[in-house]
């Protein structure tokens, strides 16, 4: 039976001038570099429990995220050895430096006693706290519980190997900040609990209670027999063991499909957490689902250098007020900007929307219903680095080449390209809305549907009629090889090899940045008609299915060039069949779903098509810079 825990202290601040604080930890702020260091007076308290019961003498640990890159070492803030109480409760009193008001801090409670009667040296805790500057929350303490510290493996796994090695590279200060703004989206660091969020915000709340008493058995025991369950389960295959129960977590939800019965059995009949999860999930990914207002059938997103993501829409909900497509702005926790959304009256039909070099939003209209005659049209608005974003640049740009223009990227130079589906063309502009050319032709049936940018000046084309995918280099020159069998999208790897999304034969291929064919029609990874694909910074192939099943889509993993597995090897399971169909996130409730990025915290956000709202993945992939702009590269 669980001991009452008496009142305690409730405190938990860092305090620095007023003028470096934010508002709120959910809100967000700027998280660039600050020059000079700050000093404060640090004062953290909280109770670390296993379950419902105190961890006595455990070890307490208090760390700034490293800056040597993902899974770099941590920074020790702690002078003095800490420890928990009788009661598991711990007081940190003491003056320490944040080098800057941006460091990301955790805290950690290693070995101890739940209860068992004899320390656990298995067990490892942490809760994620967050940006220096916006810590300073008076009259509350922490909590250290399986919650955390599942809500901080979730979130954090990119950049995370141990509870000691957690951080990013020094010029990915945005990435790892908001990915600890993501663990607050799974549980209260005050609380130990899951949070109550935005009303247009779900996390799919009871696997991550189900994965937290998971690891509870292993907690609440002297580390043995207790622990042996949950450490077989979560080895993945070819790799070692955990030995504690964080790393446990951490390969729990690294290699998502692994074992997934096993690791759920883990659950006994103690479970300290009331879930609903009574059966094994399809697997341990944990995703964010956000809706906005008006947002119907979204089909394309790109990904601003803050983390922020722009979503547009084919159009809106029959009888609805807004006659035609709206954009929406998502936070990097999918809080909208704008209750109503932006282009209304100027939007239709839109398939496309691309970030440029100057953080400027840029999308096509595939026709112009409000502007009878003409057969599309661009509209740019401001980005999120404008006073008012979502401000309108140009409403509509018209000219003789643009044709039901579709697909659309930029890249780094300032080159925006549309692939113009109506007459198998394509436009290309430059960001400040120069005219550059149009009517690039490579075959009146190609019926391009998707862009992507190569690097060097040129891009390349998905083309859903022809079996092929079209290359136009920087001066002009056009390669068109028969790849693929209705190609719906593109992408580029880090070597500039383009991957492409076969649908209508449930594969993918690869194809050299000089034309060779490298793969062609690979399946495996549970690709069932592939609507899109994307390449992260390390090179991983990730691919939205369409409709895995009758009713719901999942995502693919498969290897690129510099993974350990040869190129094209599926990492996420096969399909077996419409009620096994493989692949990641039949729990999210996919349908249809559509365009795929990652961000620079390693998420993968998706256009989810059928269920109008968009669909975030925790920490599944290498943090990878935004917006992109051709090559993917890590932030």
């Amino acid at each position: 039976m669980a001991r009452a825990i008496p009142s305690l202290p409730r405190k938990f601040s860092l305090i620095f001038p007023v003028s470096l604080l934010c508002a709120s930890i959910l809100a967000g702020c700027g998280v660039g570099p600050v020059a000079t260091s700050v000093s404060g007076h640090i004062s953290v308290s909280g109770i670390v429990h296993g379950g419902q019961q105190p961890v006595t003498g455990s070890s307490i640990m208090l760390f700034t995220a490293g800056t040597g890159g993902n899974g770099s070492i941590a920074h020790s803030m702690l002078v003095a050895p800490r420890s928990t109480n009788s009661i598991g409760y711990f007081d940190i009193t003491s003056d320490y430096t944040c080098t800057h008001p941006n460091d990301q801090v955790y805290i950690v409670s290693a070995g101890g006693d739940s209860g068992s009667g004899t320390p656990n040296n298995a067990l490892v805790m942490i809760d994620a706290l967050g940006t220096c500057s916006n810590l300073l929350t008076s009259g509350y303490y922490i909590t250290i519980n399986e919650i955390t510290t599942v809500a901080a493996a979730y979130a954090l796994a990119p950049f995370m190997t141990s509870y000691d090695h957690v951080g990013a590279s020094a010029t990915n200060a945005t990435g790892l900040a908001n990915a600890f703004l993501n663990a607050h989206l799974l549980a209260d660091p005050e609380s130990g609990q899951i949070p109550t969020l935005a009303a247009n915000q779900t996390v799919e709340s009871q696997k991550l209670l189900a994965l937290a008493d998971v690891i509870a058995p292993c907690v609440n025991s002297d580390g043995t027999t207790g622990c042996s369950a949950l450490f077989s389960a979560a080895t993945p295959s070819g790799g070692s063991a955990p030995t504690d129960s964080l790393t446990a977590a951490l390969n729990i939800v690294k290699h998502p499909a692994n074992n997934v019965t096993a690791v759920f059995n883990c659950i006994n009949a103690k479970a300290p957490f009331a879930t609903t999860q009574r059966n094994p999930p399809n697997d341990w990914t944990m995703s964010l689902t956000v809706t906005a207002h008006s947002l119907f059938s979204p089909t394309a997103l790109s990904i601003d250098s803050a983390g922020n993501v722009w979503v547009v829409g084919q159009n809106t909900a029959a009888g609805n007020v807004y006659p035609n497509g709206i954009m929406h702005a998502f936070s990097p926790q999918g809080i909208p900007f704008s209750s109503t959304g932006y282009g209304i009256g100027t939007l239709y039909d839109s398939f496309g929307v691309t970030v440029d070099p100057n953080g400027n939003v840029w999308v096509p209209n595939w026709d112009n219903f409000p502007h009878n005659g003409t057969t599309g049209s661009l509209s740019i608005f401001t980005g999120s680095n404008n006073a008012t974003p979502g401000a309108i640049i140009f409403a509509s740009i018209f000219d003789n080449s643009l044709d039901y223009p579709q697909g659309i990227a930029a890249d780094a130079l300032g080159n925006i390209f549309i692939g113009d589906y109506g007459n198998s063309t394509a436009t290309i502009y430059k960001d400040n809305a120069t005219f550059i050319s149009g009517g690039l032709a490579f075959g009146a049936s190609a019926f391009p549907t998707f862009v992507a940018a190569d690097g060097s000046g040129g891009f390349w084309m998905a083309n859903s009629g022809d079996n092929t995918i079209t290359h136009v280099a920087s001066g002009g020159a056009t390669f068109q090889p028969a790849c693929c069998a209705q190609t719906y999208g593109v992408a580029v790897d880090s070597s500039g090899n383009a991957w492409t999304a076969n649908y209508g034969s449930n594969s993918v291929s690869e194809v050299s940045s000089t034309g060779t064919i490298v793969l062609n029609s690979v399946t495996g990874g549970g690709v069932v008609s592939p609507s899109a694909v994307t390449v992260d910074a390390g090179n991983n192939i990730w691919l939205t299915n369409y409709r895995a099943t009758h009713t719901n889509g999942t995502i693919s993993e498969l290897a690129g060039n510099s993974n350990t597995l040869p190129a094209g090897t599926g990492i996420s399971p096969v399909f077996v069949s419409a009620t096994v169909p493989g692949g990641y996130g039949l729990d999210a409730k996919l349908v249809i779903p559509n365009a795929i990025r990652p961000d620079a915290s390693g998420n993968l956000w998706i256009a989810n098509d059928g269920g109008n709202d968009v669909v975030m993945f925790f920490g599944l992939a290498t943090p990878t810079a935004t917006p992109l702009l051709g090559l993917p590269k890590a932030p």
